[in-house]
């Protein structure tokens, strides 16, 4: 039907005025950072008709919109009113498509096709909120249960969609820091200095240049100094002139602001009654993802930093290392490894290897190496020090004397907050420093151990001629061994176990019961208990020395420096063990369920082959510990306070000390948990320290002698 036949079609006045109300389109399609702030502040809820004019207010026209429900409210029904602001959001929506696709392209251009992909997902929230857990426990009658039994249920309830927010909260969480990393290299500020062609469309620029306003300085001082200036350059009428001056107005952070108009007339960007949006700019200069009302969200991000770990690091020439002050010889050299990064990877490579994958999926080609903690502890050392050396002393690597190093130690012990950041914070993120803060003297001491064993390397192959660590001295520090007190007591564990066996069913439950059984009977690091396989166990019959049989499991695990040891393991955590893996849909026996990991995923029979992370285990761990301590708090304070400070290291402690206080030959402890050197497990052995304080004990409670 003609527009003119329908009974829901606008009057010809109100489609004249929503035509005279839409601002034309004068400015280029480029990125600033009112872009980026738009973007971030969709994503995160704010409803995109509300953030253009906020932060994009060249691109999206809230007259129209106002304009349009003024014609909806007069005419007839709400579907028609419906479809027209669907209409008018449609502008709105195509900025939201283009800024996208403008990131998705930079991403894709520069190689990085995982962050495109990553972008282009829509992470739009879900009609339903879940209930918070009070509110479920309340419906669900469970206010008398723990916390630990409604976390329980309320995962049985929701485990999907939990799953689901968990993911998308992560996902995110990632989007933002791409976005913000894009932002520090494609946002491009507007600036006074800036052209007119830089930011408008070439017939407007061009009629701009012609009338003598080349620069955006010159435009901003002749629309400060005259409200119709567009009254004398040919080509640009009101609707022009209010668009430029709302291009202007939203950049008042770098540009400067503009006068209003006089009493009583209002301003030529804008229709009476509605104020200039607020700069796009002033919303994200400091990293600030934008609310309606310019508060800050829980989301903030840093600001750019040139420090970046090493792989990401672009080295001037100057500074590579391939003119280096101590280079030997090239024709002498061993390895091939031009720079200086690329002697480092050379000695990681030899002194910290890969480990060797563990299943067929993970040696497939392509798939990521598997980083053992040697390389990630060596890997840091390097990585400061190579930081260290170009952005703080402006040398290169292979240039370093005994003078520099003995700097850099000191500096270690006093770094710039500007080096510091939280821990965890991966390393492709924005936010990643170097350092935590200053490094105790123990720490600075292991750094210039591990600097002084990378020179040697160097050395020996020939890259180098000199170490410059040799001639630098070490901060005092007090040796200092394994402590036996970071375990746990016998009373202390009795009241860890008891706990285990209350968990409520499920796998999380059932794989934490497993982990902490293993790591107290068989004294594994956590490193070595999330890569063990169900292929890893051995049922065997051996032959003692007088003759006798004996029959049981070892676990085969590669511990420092890939020394490969048998873990005896008792027949109760392998009948543990057979139930978990009956839940996870395999076979209960771990030798016909082969090649799975011990502690999988908590997907379970979606993911059996899935191993459990050591992060994600730890803090299951962790989780756990905590809920014991607070049941502990009322009876047993000081038990609380420490168990708040156990991880898993402190099962390896408990297990060594254990055994040797249950009358474990130190010589088989020692093989059981794979110390290097006998001295290292003996330094446990409290027998001597047990019979002197008894002594001591028996001394002070007898009556003094008579003079």
């Amino acid at each position: 039907m003609p527009p003119a036949l329908r009974r829901d079609a606008p009057k010809p006045s109100a489609l004249l005025d929503r035509l005279l109300h839409r601002l034309p389109v004068v400015t280029r399609r480029r990125l600033h950072r009112g872009h980026f702030a738009y973007l971030r502040a969709v994503l995160q809820g704010v409803a995109p008709r509300i953030a253009a004019p906020l932060y994009v207010p060249e691109a999206a026209d809230p007259d129209a919109a106002s304009a349009a429900d003024a014609t909806a409210a007069a005419g007839a029904g709400a579907g028609a009113a419906a479809a027209r602001d669907e209409a008018d959001l449609q502008p709105v929506h195509r900025l939201t498509g283009w800024i996208r696709a403008e990131l998705c392209a930079a991403a894709a251009r520069g190689g990085n096709f995982a962050r495109a992909t990553l972008l282009r997902l829509d992470l739009a929230p879900g009609a339903t909120a879940l209930p918070t857990l009070a509110a479920f426990a309340a419906a669900q009658g469970l206010e008398e249960f723990s916390e630990g039994e409604q976390l329980a249920a309320y995962q049985m309830a929701f485990g999907t969609a939990l799953d689901q927010q968990r993911r998308r909260t992560a996902l995110l969480r990632r989007q933002l820091l791409a976005i913000h990393q894009l932002e520090a290299t494609m946002a491009a500020p507007v600036g006074l200095d800036d052209g007119v062609q830089a930011w408008f469309t070439d017939a407007i620029a061009a009629r701009l240049t012609a009338h003598g306003l080349r620069t955006l300085a010159e435009l901003h001082a002749r629309v400060a100094a005259d409200p119709r200036w567009w009254r004398a350059v040919a080509g640009i009428g009101a609707g022009k002139a209010r668009a430029i001056r709302q291009f202007l107005s939203a950049h008042t952070a770098t540009l400067g602001g503009l006068p209003e108009a006089a009493p009583g007339r209002a301003p030529a960007s804008a229709p009476a009654g509605r104020q200039a949006p607020p700069a796009a700019d002033s919303g994200t200069a400091s990293g600030v993802t934008g609310r309606p009302d310019g508060t800050a969200t829980a989301f903030e991000l840093p600001a750019p930093s040139p420090l970046m770990p090493m792989t990401r690091l672009v080295l001037p020439a100057e500074l590579d290392g391939r003119t280096g002050r101590f280079r030997a010889p090239r024709e002498l050299c061993l390895i091939d490894a031009p720079d200086d990064r690329a002697a480092i990877a050379s000695w990681l490579a030899v002194r910290a290897p890969s480990l060797q994958p563990s299943s067929p999926e993970a040696s497939s080609p392509g798939a990521p190496a598997r980083r053992s903690h040697t390389y990630e502890a060596y890997r840091k050392e390097a990585e400061r020090l190579l930081l260290w050396c170009v952005i703080e002393r402006r040398r290169a690597l292979s240039s370093l004397t005994p003078e520099d190093g003995a700097a850099y130690l000191a500096f270690l012990q006093a770094p710039p907050p500007a080096w510091c950041g939280p821990r965890n914070v991966p390393r492709w993120a924005v936010g990643w420093r170097p350092l935590e803060g200053a490094l105790s003297a123990r720490s600075v001491g292991y750094a210039a151990s591990v600097l002084g064993n990378l020179f040697a390397f160097l050395v020996t192959q020939n890259y180098l001629v000199g170490n410059p660590f040799r001639a630098v001295r070490v901060p005092v520090r007090i040796p200092r061994g394994p402590d036996p007190g970071r375990g746990l007591s016998h009373e202390l564990w009795a009241h860890v176990a008891a706990a285990l066996d209350r968990l409520p069913a499920g796998l999380a439950s059932q794989r934490l019961q497993v982990a902490l059984h293993l790591l107290y009977g068989g004294g594994l690091r956590l490193a070595e208990l999330v890569a063990a396989r169900t292929d890893d166990l051995e049922h065997v019959t051996l032959r003692q020395a007088d003759g006798t049989p004996v029959t049981g499991w070892l676990l085969r695990t590669v511990g420092k420096g890939q020394k490969v040891r048998l873990v005896p393991v008792p027949d109760a955590w392998i009948d543990r063990l057979g139930r978990y893996l009956v839940a996870r849909g395999l076979p209960g026996d771990p030798r016909l369920a082969a090649q799975v990991p011990i502690l999988g995923v908590v997907r379970g029979v979606v993911a059996a082959d899935i191993g459990v992370t050591g992060s994600a285990l730890h803090g299951q761990l962790k989780r756990f510990f905590a809920g014991v301590a607070q049941r502990l708090d009322a009876s047993e304070p000081a038990l609380a306070a420490r168990l708040r400070q156990a991880s898993a290291h402190w099962l390896r402690h408990t297990c060594i000390n254990h055994s040797l206080d249950g009358g474990l030959p130190v010589e088989l402890v020692q093989q059981n948990v794979g110390h290097a050197s006998l001295d290292t497990t003996t330094a446990y052995v409290r027998t001597e320290d047990a019979r002197r304080l008894a002594a001591m004990h028996k001394l002070w409670q007898s009556p003094p002698a008579s003079a």
